[in-house]
């Protein structure tokens, strides 16, 4: 019995078993303290610098070179425990089936120039949430081991590999099953061509353009680089039933700065009524887009037939923003809150409208958010 007993906590001793966790930060840090177990390793030390590109690396690359050596370092333990916790956090993120690997790690602390000749001696680091206070944190880990925790804006500027979440490729899956989502929820029939409530003629396909933006904040701290912002467009279909349509925004990374983007924000065949609503967001890599997707259909599903498109406007202007203030009413109260930042609203948009100049554009609810918009129609041949 004894030795069954020796065996038992020899097979299940720490650096044996697969690290189980419950949000994606937590899956982060795990990922960092493993990292930093093996990083005096020369051929990880290569694996790593061989694929940092801007900076930037897969950490699922990486350990897939770096496993040829790994069982020969003794480390092969340490690599699965990365990979599947890798695994975990796309599952957190409600995107199983659309990412295989969604971690990667970024060099922070060499300024202009971030590629490394060496590792030895750096930190590696995750952003989280401080399990007390819900703020955002830096955990990091020095080449002893040892972990160290920091306010987001007091962590040290020395060399780190920051463990993070591939923002670009989650945003994109993302935003598919968000509509996805959103297309199941309802049951009523598309607008096929650009059809104004009263007309009999269908003209084409009418859009309403984002000439240009600019964001006071993007609420993505320094250490985190470049934010990943999508905007939540809604409105109602030709059955007055909830339409909510989500936009990638993957240029749009940092805030002072005006772009140009020129990108169809609103496809106006996708609702009844000459009204909508634009909600923009940052995600800081902490969303389960299957739980968004979820909260935002119970969020508007009460709003079912909120109003008739053939209604007097007063009424659909009402109903178009309750809508908005339901699906920000949901992402605040119900598992947004601490996680991806809410950044401005935008309520009742009309169809076929300017909005704004550069000197004097259009400024959201919140103040934080400046924009252009202006109609574009695609004539039908």
């Amino acid at each position: 019995m004894t030795c069954l007993a020796a065996l038992i906590a020899v097979a299940l001793s720490p650096s044996l078993m697969a690290t189980d966790v419950s949000s994606p930060g937590d899956a982060r840090v795990a990922l960092a303290r493993d990292l930093a177990s093996i990083l005096h390793q020369p051929a990880l030390d290569t694996a790593i610098r061989d694929h940092l590109g801007n900076g930037k690396a897969p950490l699922a690359e990486i350990l897939n070179d770096y496993a040829q050596t790994a069982v020969a370092d003794g480390k092969q333990d340490v690599v699965d425990d990365m990979l599947d916790l890798d695994r975990q956090a796309v599952h957190l993120r409600g995107l199983e089936g659309r990412l295989g690997h969604i971690a990667s790690v970024r060099v922070h602390g060499l300024g202009a120039h971030p590629q490394p000749r060496s590792l030895r001696g750096f930190w590696t680091a995750a952003v989280t949430s401080d399990g007390s206070t819900g703020k955002k944190q830096v955990v990091a880990f020095d080449p002893e081991g040892k972990r160290h925790s920091f306010a987001i804006d007091q962590a040290p500027d020395i060399p780190m590999l920051l463990v993070e979440t591939d923002g670009t490729a989650a945003v994109q899956a993302g935003m598919a099953v968000l509509n996805e989502a959103a297309r199941g929820a309802s049951s009523s029939p598309r607008l096929t061509g650009f059809a104004r409530a009263g007309d009999g003629e269908t003209k084409g396909e009418l859009l309403t353009i984002l000439k240009e933006i600019y964001l006071e904040k993007d609420h993505e701290p320094n250490i985190q680089g470049d934010a990943e912002v999508f905007a939540v467009v809604s409105g109602v279909d030709a059955a007055g039933k909830p339409v909510v349509v989500t936009q990638d925004m993957p240029w749009l990374d940092h805030d002072k700065r005006w772009y140009t983007p020129r990108q169809d924000l609103i496809n106006w065949t996708q609702f009844g009524t000459n009204y909508v609503n634009v909600q923009f967001f940052e995600d800081d890599g902490n969303v389960n887009f299957q739980k968004l997707a979820s909260a935002l259909t119970e969020a508007v599903g009460d709003t079912a037939l909120v109003v008739s498109p053939a209604a007097p406007p007063a009424l659909i202007v009402a109903g178009i923003s309750r809508i908005g203030q339901k699906i920000l009413g949901a992402m605040e109260s119900s598992w947004f809150e601490n996680s991806t930042d809410y950044i401005d609203s935008f309520y009742v948009l009309e169809r076929g409208h300017d909005y704004g100049s550069k000197n004097a554009p259009l400024i959201g609810a919140r103040g934080e958010v400046k924009m252009v918009l202006a109609p574009y129609e695609v004539r039908q041949r």
